[in-house]
């Protein structure tokens, strides 16, 4: 108990430490679930990416941001009634302060809307932890930066016999709504699994949810990013483990809208920089996802 109090309170402390190094950095931020960060003085980099922006977006000098939290570390909110922080707002905090914007994020409770926000115009951009995938493109582009996949996890209580994914034929899966998760599980149970002993999907809306039904014995195991399930495990230190071995790697992408072509060109810009000048090292570095890291942030591109 008191391992797991003391990894729960270093989470929340490296989550403030980052919040105030950014309000530091970029003059300010919002609470709730929509925050702000203004931008410092624009230096001569800066006027230039900041050129590179949409005119709509250089006139009003806001950039706004939709994300879906919780789902930590990416973003979530370290307190309650707090700001939502973590690698995705660090990122996209130091890359507005790059383009010489204010950055405005807007949460939403549903992962589902986070693509039509952007086909609508209601968002400019979402840096939420959105998969590069090539069903998406028709629709949107993403710029990616963070290398990530497909993994399971389980209880060990009640899922120790459960090592590899082929393991999982015939259980039932805890996946987030409106997710890729169940096409890619309904491919794997496809190569793996006979007709008789398919994985079965049961949908919630949130992470926090996945985990509630795995404890609860409705399913086997949930199934989210390595970087995610990395933070479920230090919550509960000893009590869960990775069943099998990622089965779909995958980058995620900044999702920009594909009639928008300048704002995704801007984003790739201020992301090479952020490469260029150690940023983006220190954020990974700073949520211990290092090994996560792209060396490029390419468009549209798949590992």
């Amino acid at each position: 108990m008191i391992r797991r109090y003391i990894m729960r309170r270093v989470y929340v402390l490296c989550a403030a430490l980052v919040a105030v190094l950014l309000v530091a950095a970029c003059g300010g931020s919002g609470t709730g679930s929509n925050s702000s960060a203004p931008s410092s003085p624009a230096t001569s980099s800066a006027s230039t990416l900041n050129a590179m922006l949409p005119a709509s977006i250089r006139s009003s000098g806001v950039l706004t941001d939709l994300v879906n939290s919780p789902y930590p570390p990416m973003e979530y909110q370290a307190e309650t009634g707090g700001p939502i922080v973590g690698v995705d707002i660090s990122l996209a905090m130091a890359a507005a302060k790059l383009l010489g914007v204010r950055l405005q994020v807007t949460n939403t409770p549903n992962f589902s809307e986070l693509i039509p926000a952007v086909q609508s115009n209601r968002t400019n951009i979402v840096w939420s932890a959105t998969f590069d995938l090539k069903s998406r493109l028709g629709t949107v582009h993403f710029v990616n930066y963070f290398r990530t996949g497909d993994e399971f996890l389980g209880l060990k209580a009640t899922s120790a016999n459960l090592t590899a994914n082929k393991d999982l034929c015939g259980k039932t899966i805890a996946v987030q709504a409106g997710t890729s998760f169940p096409v890619q599980i309904a491919k794997l149970s496809a190569q793996l699994c006979g007709s008789s002993s398919s994985m079965k999907v049961l949908t919630v809306q949130t992470p926090p949810e996945q985990a509630l039904q795995v404890k609860i014995g409705r399913a086997a195991a949930l199934v989210n990013g390595p970087e995610a399930n990395a933070y479920v495990a230090s919550q509960e230190p000893g009590k869960w483990h990775v069943i099998g071995n990622i089965f779909d790697p995958v980058y995620f992408g900044v999702m920009f809208s594909k009639n928008d072509p300048k704002l995704g060109q801007a984003i790739q810009a201020a992301l090479k920089e952020l490469i260029k000048n150690g940023t983006y090292g220190r954020v990974l570095s700073q949520w211990h996802l290092s090994q996560s890291a792209l060396s490029y942030p390419s468009i549209d591109t798949q590992p």
